[in-house]
């Protein structure tokens, strides 16, 4: 049989105060430390994700922006486009009307030039059949 003796007391006893001397000294301060690192971990963990979250929902937002902006950059610039046509053939109408009535004012002139050249051709003309007649008169 087993028989319990005094060096087993004493060896009980130094064993039972070197687990007590490190528990306090060296397993607490480890248990702690870890507890709170695992605190942290999970608390960055959880920030993270919440960031994350965060910055998808930021990024639909601004695509969603972009998307409106897109439209209504091609709404002006149709709008600009429509108006330059319509701006375009105005001044063609404006040009053409003053073209032709740039061309009406030159064939008034033309027709007063001519009238009066005709006027002095015949003027002309009748000086110059006096002036054979009387040649052949004379």
């Amino acid at each position: 049989m087993i028989s319990i003796n005094a060096t087993f007391i004493v060896i009980f006893i130094i064993i039972w105060v070197l687990v007590s001397v490190l528990n306090k000294i060296f397993f607490k301060p480890i248990l702690r430390i870890r507890g709170e690192r695992e605190t942290k971990i999970k608390e960055n963990r959880d920030s993270a994700k919440k960031s994350f979250e965060d910055y998808e929902l930021s990024l639909g937002e601004i695509e969603k922006s972009l998307k409106a902006a897109k439209v209504d950059a091609e709404k002006a610039k149709d709008e600009l486009v429509t108006e330059a046509l319509r701006e375009k053939a105005r001044l063609l109408t404006e040009i053409s009307a003053e073209s032709k009535a740039q061309i009406e004012q030159a064939k008034a002139k033309i027709n007063k030039e001519v009238k009066k050249l005709k006027e002095k051709l015949e003027a002309e003309a009748e000086n110059l059949a006096e002036r054979i007649e009387q040649r052949l008169l004379s």
